[in-house]
Parts: C-alpha cells; sequence; structure tokens
C-alpha cells in the first residue's frame, strides 16, 4: 500500500514529467528535431538539465515516450471495440480520429517528424494486426489478405499525413468520412458517389 508521501512523489514526478515533455512539443514547433537540446528542453521547463536526465536519456527518448503514450491510447480505444465486422471494423476510423482531435497538435507536430517519429508505424502495426481478423473472416486466400491489409493501412496513414501537411480546409471529421467511402467502396464507387 501507497503511503501519502510515496502519491505526492508520484505526482509530483508527473508534472516534472508532463512540464518536460510540453517544453519539448513547443520547442518542436519552433524547430526541427535535430536542432533540439537537453539544455533547452530544461531551460524551456523551468528545470535543471540534471532534472530531465532523472526521466530521459535524450531528446529521442522524450519522443519515444509521447508516440507510446498516444499509441497505448488508441490501443486501449480500440481494445473495447467489437471487429467483428467490415463494418465494426471501420468503427476504428471513428476511434482514430477522436484520438486525434483530442491531442491535434501533438499529432500534427510529430507527423511533420519525418525521419524521427515512429509513431504512425506503432499505429500501423497494431491496425494491421486488427484488419487481419475482419478480413480472415472474409474466408480469402492468405496472401489477398495481406495485400489488401497493407493498401488499406498504408493509404490510410498516407492520407493522414497528407491532411496534417495540408492547409487543414476539410474538417478531420469529413476527411475520415472520405477515408472510410474510399476503404469500404473503392475508388470508383467514391467518384460515382460525388
Amino acid at each position: 500500500m501507497s503511503t501519502l508521501g510515496e502519491k505526492k512523489t508520484d505526482r509530483r514526478v508527473l508534472r516534472t514529467k508532463r512540464n518536460i515533455r510540453n517544453a519539448f512539443l513547443r520547442l518542436l514547433a519552433q524547430k526541427e528535431m535535430d536542432k533540439i537540446t537537453i539544455k533547452e528542453i530544461a531551460a524551456e521547463a523551468d528545470v535543471d538539465r540534471k532534472t530531465v536526465y532523472n526521466y530521459y536519456t535524450s531528446v529521442q527518448s522524450i519522443l519515444e515516450e509521447l508516440e507510446n503514450e498516444l499509441v497505448q491510447n488508441f490501443e486501449k480505444a480500440l481494445s473495447k471495440m467489437n471487429f467483428g465486422s467490415m463494418e465494426k471494423g471501420m468503427m476504428a476510423f471513428h476511434t482514430l480520429t477522436e484520438l486525434i482531435e483530442e491531442n491535434l497538435e501533438v499529432y500534427g507536430l510529430l507527423m511533420k517528424l519525418d525521419g524521427h517519429s515512429r509513431l504512425m508505424s506503432k499505429i500501423k502495426i497494431y491496425l494491421k494486426e486488427k484488419a487481419r481478423e475482419v478480413i480472415q473472416d472474409m474466408h480469402l486466400n492468405p496472401e489477398k489478405v495481406e495485400i489488401v491489409v497493407e493498401f488499406v493501412t498504408s493509404g490510410m496513414f498516407m492520407a493522414y499525413r497528407y491532411w496534417f501537411n495540408s492547409d487543414r480546409q476539410e474538417s478531420l471529421n469529413d476527411f475520415t468520412k472520405d477515408i472510410m467511402r474510399l476503404v469500404m467502396n473503392g475508388v470508383v464507387k467514391y467518384f460515382q458517389e460525388e
């Protein structure tokens, strides 16, 4: 059983780590990740460099913790869903949209980190597993399942990356509906519906 002192320490640790991560994100909004140093993060978070090093080994480790937290939130939300059919599987799009909207600025910053962020590949791996579950129920040739899974997940993520790097004139919700229509109906039907 934890004592009152441990609970206070835990909250203090969480608050300090959150301040460090927020400082990192503020700097990331201003400059490229390669140009960010622990010293700058410490100054921005108003803590000593030693404090940053108590929790993180590098700037990359701060990024990894942020990514892992976002992926865990995504997995947690999707784990509650039933993927028994294609229609239910498509609810993942709605869940993804809600999670992105909750952390829009963070996702936007991480989407622009071409060689640095592995957030999308981490989410893609998880989504591929779920997509396989849905598609395998269709009794397709296993090679065809892999083609479909790769096509859908890769296309979806490249489309989201495009949206984040665009001027975002279309709302994320409307954009997600377009992606869902493309996945469910294909390109030809998508244009026929226009």
